[in-house]
């Protein structure tokens, strides 16, 4: 009898959890207003609707499940926004939780993921509402995890991952040298995913992605350009930068963008310059994606 591994993903949509962002730190109350702030969400829902969800939707595997894990805390509009946008991606799901620890509402986010059906393993990733993986991540994934089960190197006992270390950072507060290319020296959060038992209590969500090495299995490659990190003003998590990463040209960046993550060069582009130029150009942008979802409007 075959064994059945499921793919699933999941993305802390603006979750107001207990620990786990900076913007935590200031109590529950102070939290809620500045995550669900209108001109904060326009930007979440900016990035999530033309990077994330345009790349999961670009898969040659489509056998997967994504899901949003928000909080119950979340204002009633933007559920509704996202149950929207379950309609247009049917691998969409929406997981509501009440405020808990990163570990634990992952844990739960995951087996939301499932829709009740039997498995043997769960390979689980994490992805940010303002990141991308490539259109053959899924697949790469499934080969990679299915392989680590066959060689034993994920068990019940003890799970294992696959990261995929090269992407590019798309630094949109360089509007002059906004691509590079890099291959991460450790795992990332991004394009690293857990294959664990389904009993297992852990998940990709279990250890800060630097000590993974150090606690499971690893299967690592560097060769592709497999994620897109975007840096901004709005990251939670400060990322920054690698000092060693080299600089993309604008039109090959531009054939990456299309050629391995579904994106749209001309809308991406467009729409991420708008969104950050002022509160009414995002509200514009809002609207006119709600029309259009799915950015008939071009290749380049």
């Amino acid at each position: 009898m075959s064994v059945v591994n499921k793919i699933i993903g999941v993305c802390r949509f603006s979750y107001l959890g207990l620990g786990g962002f900076r913007i935590n730190e200031a109590g529950a109350e102070e939290a809620a207003k500045a995550l669900y702030a209108a001109d904060r969400m326009t930007l979440r829902f900016a990035y999530f609707e033309t990077i994330c969800l345009p790349s999961l939707a670009a898969q040659t595997d489509s056998d997967f499940t994504f899901v949003a894990l928000i909080a119950d805390t979340m204002p009633l509009p933007f559920r509704q926004r996202l149950k929207r946008l379950t309609e247009t991606y049917p691998f969409l799901r929406i997981a509501v939780l009440e405020s808990t620890g990163p570990y634990n509402s992952t844990r739960r986010a995951f087996s939301r993921g499932l829709d009740g059906q039997e498995t043997d393993f769960i390979t689980g990733f994490r992805l940010d509402d303002d990141d991308a993986v490539s259109v053959d991540y899924i697949a790469r994934t499934r080969e990679a995890a299915d392989t680590l089960i066959t060689l034993g190197w994920a068990t019940k006992d003890d799970p294992a991952a696959v990261c995929f270390h090269r992407g590019i950072y798309w630094d949109m507060k360089r509007p002059d040298a906004p691509f590079w290319d890099y291959s991460e020296i450790q795992p990332l959060g991004l394009a690293s995913a857990m294959v664990h038992h389904r009993d297992s209590r852990q998940n990709i969500y279990r250890w800060n992605h630097r000590k993974l090495a150090s606690k499971v299995r690893c299967w690592t490659d560097p060769s592709d350009v497999m994620f897109l990190r975007t840096l901004h003003d709005h990251n939670d998590s400060g990322r920054v930068m690698p000092r060693d990463a080299e600089q993309i040209p604008d039109e090959q960046a531009r054939r990456l963008l299309k050629d391995r993550f579904g994106l749209n060069p001309k809308r991406l582009l467009s729409t991420m310059d708008r969104v950050h130029g002022g509160t009414d150009a995002a509200r514009q942008w809002a609207a006119e994606t709600r029309e259009d979802p799915f950015g008939k409007d071009g290749d380049a």
